[in-house]
């Protein structure tokens, strides 16, 4: 009776221990990419380093290795909060609602300009990981797709396929998207680029 109890209390023990590292692992990366965000709103993304981040997370940079292998995770790990951002915030409407086109271009907006100066250096990035091939994220062209097909073809007067419809307001976002985070947009008029777009494929 007494070894089972002393068992118990040794896996108990072990439990709490490994619940107090999950904790205190995620607390750092949480830290981490406080601090990244903050370096790039100081500076540039030449700025952001193993070294920089631990400078001013106050860790060795073995820790932030432990979470980053990269720099390039670190961004990694920033674009991808901010697309989960836009993804968890979908409008809640049914595709064929007219209205859908224009609450997801809100959200977009709303997420991309909270912290534009981060944002902009983040989609610049990823497009230089696309680029080279090592990047995957979630193409909004297929949630657009799914929403256009569900959509009437009577609000769809760019084109009655919603691939086609789909694709001609990613092109106009991402051309609008790129000259943002280029700095020749400000936030009003990248909004004002955007919401054309949605109005070129909806009616």
């Amino acid at each position: 009776m007494t070894v089972v109890a002393s068992e118990l209390q040794s896996d108990q023990r072990l439990l709490a221990r490994r619940k107090r590292a999950d904790r205190e692992r995620s607390e750092v990366r949480v830290r981490v990419l406080r601090s990244a965000r903050h370096i790039l709103r100081e500076g540039s993304m030449f700025d952001l380093s193993i070294k920089s981040l631990a400078s001013d997370v106050g860790v060795s940079r073995q820790t932030i290795y432990r979470h980053f292998p990269s720099v390039q995770d670190v961004f990694r790990a920033l674009s991808d909060e901010v697309i989960a951002d836009v993804y968890s915030n979908l409008p809640d409407l049914p595709f064929d609602d007219p209205s859908y086109i224009s609450a997801f271009v809100d959200v977009a907006v709303k997420t991309f300009c909270a912290d534009s100066q981060v944002v902009r250096v983040l989609v610049l990035t990823s497009a230089i990981g696309r680029a080279t091939g090592d990047w995957v994220q979630i193409d909004p062209e297929q949630v657009l797709r799914a929403a256009l097909t569900e959509m009437p073809v009577a609000y769809r007067p760019i084109s009655p396929d919603p691939k086609v419809a789909a694709r001609v307001l990613i092109t106009y976002f991402r051309g609008a998207l790129y000259g943002w985070a280029a700095g020749f947009l400000t936030d009003s008029e990248f909004e004002q680029e955007v919401r054309k777009a949605g109005l070129l494929v909806v009616k």
